[in-house]
């Protein structure tokens, strides 16, 4: 099919792969929650998500097309916020914190609290990547343990399909997903956790990314520096400094490409595992 192509960095040859392919989950995904919508089944919520998440997806292929620099794409989030500000599927406005109790946030849970959330998770999401399958699979786990946590599928299933079928095409190395499918996934759990009242449950499940994150901008704005993914001849990749979850985990211990995604996979299940247990004991 006529989608562009990325280098596969870490494979002998560096191959061309097809990217972008997550424009079939955006697409997928959008079409089923506007049926949901048209059907009435979660009608609001549905429309919030495709609303949404079709903004995303566009930011994404932006994204992907033109190469935006991090200073710029960091806060094309924001935008996505937008559908939800303006619909406002749910009339909840209270968020609870640990330690303290219930605060009722008003008008500022939308104008605030939602744009910072979509922002600080799209782009968590968005920076743990690189590797074949990591765009995907991770995802798949978290989708997965919101959906348990709210004891309710029916917005979640198609999206989940789909990172099954683009999380084995992105881990055997046949397509990518591309920042269009990055920044889908990462809205699509943003928007759902707000929807359900799940956002500390996502925060903690989502403690890989976040800790991502910290490093790469603890490295890229105090120390300057970076630390790249290598191979070596046996094919295992490993890395000199620890300056992301990556390299921090192949710093301590060479992996091949697959382990690797499948130990920061496992990590994202065990987080989503410890968000299961705060969630049973506040509730």
């Amino acid at each position: 099919m006529p989608f562009p192509k990325a280098i596969d960095y870490h494979k002998r040859g560096k191959p061309l792969v097809p990217n972008c392919y997550g424009v079939f989950y955006a697409l997928l995904s959008v079409c089923y929650w506007y049926v949901l919508s048209f059907v009435g089944v979660l009608a609001e919520d549905a429309l919030a998500l495709a609303t949404s998440v079709l903004f995303g997806s566009t930011m994404g292929l932006i994204d992907d097309m033109m190469n935006l620099r991090w200073r710029y794409k960091a806060f094309l989030p924001i935008f996505t916020a937008l559908p939800y500000m303006v619909l406002q599927p749910s009339d909840r406005t209270a968020i609870e914190l640990l330690l303290i109790g219930v605060i009722d946030l008003g008008s500022l849970f939308f104008l605030l609290l939602v744009p910072i959330l979509v922002t600080v998770v799209t782009n968590a999401y968005n920076q743990l990547g690189g590797l074949n399958g990591l765009e995907a699979l991770p995802g798949l786990v978290v989708v997965a343990g919101l959906s348990l946590a709210s004891n309710d599928a029916a917005l979640t299933i198609v999206p989940m399909l789909c990172l099954i079928g683009l999380g084995y095409l992105s881990y055997t190395g046949r397509a990518f997903i591309g920042n269009v499918g990055t920044f889908s996934i990462g809205l699509t759990l943003a928007v759902y956790a707000i929807l359900r009242n799940l956002k500390l449950f996502l925060l903690l499940a989502l403690a890989p990314y976040i800790l991502n994150s910290a490093l790469i901008l603890y490295s890229n704005y105090l120390l300057h520096d970076r630390a790249d993914t290598l191979m070596d001849e046996s094919g295992h990749l490993y890395a000199e400094k620890a300056r992301s979850l990556r390299t921090l985990i192949l710093s301590r211990k060479p992996m091949t490409e697959r382990h690797t995604v499948l130990t920061i996979t496992l990590i994202t299940a065990i987080c989503t595992v410890v968000a299961f247990i705060v969630l049973r004991v506040i509730r």
